[in-house]
């Protein structure tokens, strides 16, 4: 890798694409937002395969050689060369995770809008609960889930156990709302309130601790509705970040870019 840490205040995951790394620490459920990542690597005109650190919290790092890096949160970021033997600190400000990365190309210093605005709704399809209810989160989160307190109440001790999958709200008979994250169980016997939608999981890395938000009902065909604006708007914003960045670093890949933008 081309980045020393010197030091970590949090937690790191290394996010590639690629299964059976386990035994090295990378996690099987990828990026927390998965966007978010692949505009950091869209800055970076790296493939969509290359590793990116996840950050919880703040690291501290030490460039091996000349490089840019890439900075970048759900709301915004940055890429900036560095010199060789720099030393650069990032660290998530209102939001739970970041992602880095970096090239060996010299490309320009520039800032980066991110492609979420703050939310403190999310959409879920329901399962046996209806209804809009609101959370609080713990400190208790992580990427294998988030325990948040709620009022909700009279629920049975447990269902039978039953595959989920990230982004399940499972209500415990403490009235707290579980909601999977990527590295989560395969297996749940809580009491299933529904699944956060696909096109607010990204979201799921902007949630703070000790933070109120508020869970709607929505049907399926918002949801595949919300999905398919959000998958639109993330290609169209990592294509033109692409254009911007070989403007000034790879005429031909830029000329490439700009005609499969118009097609």
């Amino acid at each position: 890798m081309g980045i020393k840490v010197r030091k970590v205040y949090g937690q790191t995951h290394t996010m590639v694409p690629t299964k059976r790394l386990r035994k090295f620490g990378v996690p099987p459920g990828g990026p927390l937002d998965p966007y978010t990542c692949n505009i950091a690597r869209s800055s970076l005109l790296r493939p969509y395969d290359s590793p990116m650190i996840e950050v919880k919290g703040t690291l501290e790092f030490e460039a091996t050689r000349a490089m840019t890096i890439c900075w970048m949160t759900p709301f915004g970021g940055y890429t900036k060369p560095m010199k060789k033997y720099e030393i650069q600190r990032v660290c998530c400000l209102g939001e739970f995770a970041g992602y880095l990365g970096f090239t060996y190309e010299i490309l320009p210093e520039r800032g980066l809008v991110g492609l979420f605005e703050p939310m403190k709704q999310l959409r879920f399809l329901p399962i046996h609960h209806r209804l809009p209810f609101d959370v609080r989160t713990t400190m208790d989160i992580s990427r294998m889930g988030f325990r948040c307190d709620s009022s909700l109440t009279g629920v049975p001790a447990h269902d039978v156990s039953e595959p989920i999958c990230p982004g399940m709200l499972q209500l415990t008979p403490s009235g707290q709302v579980i909601i999977i994250g990527p590295d989560g169980p395969v297996t749940g016997g809580y009491h299933k309130l529904g699944v956060v939608i696909e096109a607010d999981l990204p979201f799921l890395a902007t949630m703070l601790p000790l933070t109120e938000y508020e869970f709607i009902p929505v049907n399926m065909e918002e949801a595949l509705s919300a999905r398919k604006e959000l998958h639109l708007e993330a290609k169209k914003r990592q294509k033109l970040i692409e254009i911007v960045q070989a403007r000034t670093s790879d005429p031909i890949r830029y000329q490439r870019l700009i005609a499969e933008y118009r097609k």
